[in-house]
């Protein structure tokens, strides 16, 4: 049994990404894998919550002490945001770029001399160059570096995030509320022209006036996460009755398309790591760049 402790130079680094990644890229190898999270917080309720959903590893669905993780399992994957009494055989940190400044993620590799560095949301190619940086605050020789990329599905918001943002009034799929799309999209000026547009993204929000009917309903055959009618309410009650049976997000709201967009776009990267989307995004993205040979 090899225990492994995430834990991050800040709050809101992305250590509940990591720790899903890792203890999904570990079942895939067939071993038996524990997840758990530390801490008496909301977010660590929320965390729990969410790493619970993982396929295949065993975990409490809540905060966890220390003292009470069962070490039943071949890994045992524990995050934590305050590491100290938490001792694993391996540890990795987690910094997100750009955050935490270099005399912060320096003490954080003095004192914990992570056998792995995670540095999280990582412009595209600036990979090397992040490394590097890190790598000369002191990560140490035998610590390996690597580095997540951005992705605009961890940093989108939820549905229950974007209808208060927006003053608008929520209906449809109740089970998409917690879910968050990869691309917010405004609709086209016509729905001719909208069907390749609407083909382009498949996994959206739309953004469109509550009188462009044929808009709604072009892209309603594309199946949105999630319908915004700016503007005002439907003129035909059609889509609030295709909202009810269909699966899909509907908010309506009184402000214009551009004054909704805006304030949607201020809720970008400041989302909560919730929902099986971003679960599944997570463990993709982590399986993808993050080796296990430094925690094996």
């Amino acid at each position: 049994m090899a225990s492994i402790l995430v834990t991050s130079t800040l709050p809101g680094d992305g250590k509940s990404v990591v720790a899903a990644g890792i203890a999904a890229a570990l079942r895939a190898t067939g071993a038996t894998v524990r997840l758990e999270r530390v801490g008496d917080s909301d977010s660590a309720s929320a965390d729990a919550v969410q790493l619970s959903q993982v396929n295949g590893v065993r975990s409490s669905g809540q905060p966890v002490a220390p003292t009470d993780i069962a070490f039943d399992t071949d890994h045992v994957v524990i995050e934590a945001g305050d590491a100290s009494g938490i001792e694993g055989d391996r540890t990795v940190l987690v910094t997100r770029h750009g955050e935490a400044d270099d005399d912060t993620v320096a003490r954080a590799l003095e004192s914990l001399a992570p056998d792995l560095v995670v540095i999280n949301a990582v412009p595209q190619y600036g990979d090397a160059e992040a490394i590097a940086r890190v790598s000369g605050m002191g990560a140490s020789t035998a610590s390996a570096v690597c580095a997540l990329p951005q992705d605009r599905h961890l940093a989108a918001p939820t549905v229950n995030d974007i209808a208060p943002a927006i003053e608008g009034a929520l209906s449809g799929d109740e089970a998409l509320f917690d879910e968050s799309s990869r691309d917010l999209v405004i609709g086209p000026v016509s729905a001719h022209e909208g069907m390749d547009y609407f083909r382009k993204y498949p996994d959206k929000t739309l953004v469109t006036r509550h009188d462009r009917i044929d808009i709604a309903l072009g892209a309603l055959d594309y199946e949105p996460l999630c319908l915004i009618l700016a503007g005002g309410e439907p003129t035909l009650p059609y889509v609030a009755q295709r909202a009810e049976r269909e699966s899909f997000a509907l908010i309506t709201t009184s402000m214009s398309t551009l004054e909704a967009v805006e304030a949607i776009g201020e809720l970008y990267g400041r989302a909560a790591f919730v929902g099986r989307r971003k679960l599944h995004t997570a463990i993709d993205l982590v399986g993808s760049a993050v080796s296990l040979n430094p925690l094996t």
